[in-house]
């Protein structure tokens, strides 16, 4: 387009004796730029309902139990009151089903503070070992006891004399004969703790094939393991490689798993069978940390990237926001409502991973904007810490213009390719942010042009609003047909496809048609290289802080 400017003079000029009066209607009027910029609304089904702190009123009417109880308990305990309700009902629904009561669970009122999932996990535990009558205290001291010696368990009557411990946890690894001799593990000097991870590790070792080094990376890292129920361990290695098509190999890759619920998993299986039509268990297979979410979780996550018109397939481009928390992504979702740079990427395809990776992504676009860096891409914000360094180093304020093609792709409802290969034929397309893109069409869009016409003078979008302002301004002038010597007829009037034409015309025609006319003011001489402005920067990234290098200026502030 550019390179046709001159060629387009002659018939240029004809229509602009008749811009006056064209230019006198709505769509020409000045507007303040921050009004032309609409903003998204946010969806009403996906306010988040403010909790209060438990009290006693609520515990003595959802739980029972006296009012005066509940109260002495949150004075002694106030923890509880950081318990969300909804955890707290399903801990006390687990407690119910294992036959405890109210005034059992008023002894220990703490017992409340853990889990469902923890609390049936640990009763499951105490009695795969043989205990008797587990009361709350006894489950509350779980930690204690299993550290405690099978001597000493059964001196206090918590397992009877005549339970071969050993041999009775052995019994719950059905269908496999465990590589160990009973004979070492009959010692009653022995821990529970201890004689445990003895038999998982050697119900590993013949499963899974657990070598020494898998079995110190499994106690090292994934260490609540050791506290997981023989069967429930069973249960879920049998229903991955049965179900899921894990291979022995990729468990132990994913020793994590092992800690998974394997009645969670078989609700994933059945209430969310396929995402973008998808199996879930291909979805599973590739990312196994999604397995370790509850399903509720799951259904809640999906719902909020529903309510916020992102699809299912820009679900599957980052499955790792699967992994957070439903509360999280919605919080982040929201912020990208708040964060206009963010905003402009709500239509992106690649969109989530600005949820997933968010606080790194304002960390970055903070660190660039200090610097003057404009054209900060999803990829840049959301990429590895060396790809990022090396953006800031080189200092080349630009993109490759995916995030524009794709957001323009969607508004104006055309192919990707065919809006690059227009684009392209500006030298500087690349140059202006996508942010200024979408301001621009929104400006636009408020003086009533419609997007076929903005279509066709795609150029324009990359120019600043101010210049686009101030040639109409122009050409409203009475003296400017009489100044460029134009024909006057009062027989014709300019379409808005020839108004959006002569605009960019008279804008490029300044610039002698090099495309330098995209340069607003502050940033016509832009930066080429920013290493003399990063002293702080360092040579190799530091591990610790992966997600880049705060300004100096932060730096400094946090140490004051």
């Amino acid at each position: 387009m550019l390179r046709k400017g001159q060629n387009q003079a002659h018939l240029l000029a004809r229509c602009l004796g008749q811009m006056a009066r064209s230019m006198a209607t709505s769509k020409t009027g000045t507007v303040n730029q921050e009004k032309a910029k609409p903003k998204l609304p946010k969806p009403a089904a996906v306010e988040m309902p403010v909790e209060e702190p438990l009290n006693a009123h609520y515990l003595s009417k959802s739980l029972g139990s006296n009012y005066r109880a509940w109260v002495a308990a949150l004075e002694k305990h106030p923890e509880l009151k950081t318990v969300k309700r909804k955890d707290l009902l399903n801990s006390y629904e687990t407690l119910k089903s294992l036959a405890y009561t109210v005034e059992d669970i008023i002894t220990k009122p703490m017992i409340i503070y853990y889990g469902a999932a923890t609390l049936a996990n640990r009763h499951s535990v105490l009695e795969e070992c043989g205990f008797q009558n587990i009361t709350i205290p006894t489950l509350s001291k779980y930690v204690t006891v299993v550290n405690k010696s099978i001597e000493i368990l059964k001196a206090h009557s918590y397992i009877p004399y005549d339970v071969k411990v050993a041999e009775r946890l052995a019994n719950y690894f059905t269908g496999i004969h465990l590589p160990v001799d009973m004979r070492d593990l009959d010692s009653e000097n022995l821990t529970l703790k201890s004689l445990r991870q003895s038999l998982l590790n050697a119900y590993l070792r013949e499963r899974l094939q657990m070598d020494d080094s898998d079995l110190q990376k499994l106690w090292r890292v994934y260490s609540r393991i050791r506290h997981k129920s023989f069967r429930a361990v069973q249960d879920t290695v049998e229903l991955l490689t049965s179900e899921l098509r894990f291979t022995e190999e990729r468990l132990r890759k994913n020793s994590f798993l092992l800690y998974s619920d394997a009645d969670n998993i078989r609700r994933i299986l059945k209430e969310i069978p396929t995402i973008d039509s998808q199996s879930i268990r291909d979805i599973g297979f590739r990312r196994p940390k999604i397995l370790m979410s509850t399903c509720d979780s799951l259904r809640q996550t999906l719902q909020h990237v529903h309510a916020f018109g992102i699809s299912e397939a820009a679900v599957l481009r980052c499955l790792e926001v699967l992994t957070l928390g439903p509360d999280t992504v919605l919080e982040r979702l929201r912020d990208l409502q708040e964060i206009e740079e963010f905003q402009v990427l709500g239509t992106n395809p690649r969109v989530l991973r600005l949820v997933h990776y968010q606080n790194k992504a304002r960390l970055r676009l903070d660190y660039l904007s200090q610097l003057k860096v404009r054209c900060a891409s999803l990829h840049i914000l959301s990429c590895g810490s060396e790809a990022f360094a090396k953006f800031a180093r080189d200092g080349s304020d630009r993109t490759k213009g995916r995030d524009i093609v794709v957001y323009l792709g969607n508004i104006l409802s055309k192919d990707e390719q065919e809006l690059r290969n227009l684009l392209s034929r500006h030298p500087n397309w690349c140059h202006t942010p996508l942010l200024h893109v979408k301001q621009c069409l929104e400006f636009l869009r408020s003086k009533k042009f419609k997007l076929k016409e903005i279509f066709a003078n795609i150029h324009l979008l990359l120019y600043p609003i101010k210049r686009i302002e101030e040639k109409m301004h122009i050409l409203q002038a009475p003296d400017a047909q009489e100044e460029l010597q134009l024909p006057v007829s009062d027989f014709y009037e300019l379409s808005n496809n020839e108004i959006l034409t002569l605009v960019l015309y008279l804008i490029e025609s300044e610039f002698h048609f090099t495309g330098d006319g995209i340069w607003t003011e502050q940033h016509t001489h832009h930066v080429e290289n920013f290493n003399n402005l990063l002293p702080d920067f360092p040579e190799s990234l530091n591990k610790v802080y992966k997600y880049g290098v705060k300004p100096a200026e932060k730096l400094v502030m946090q140490h004051l």
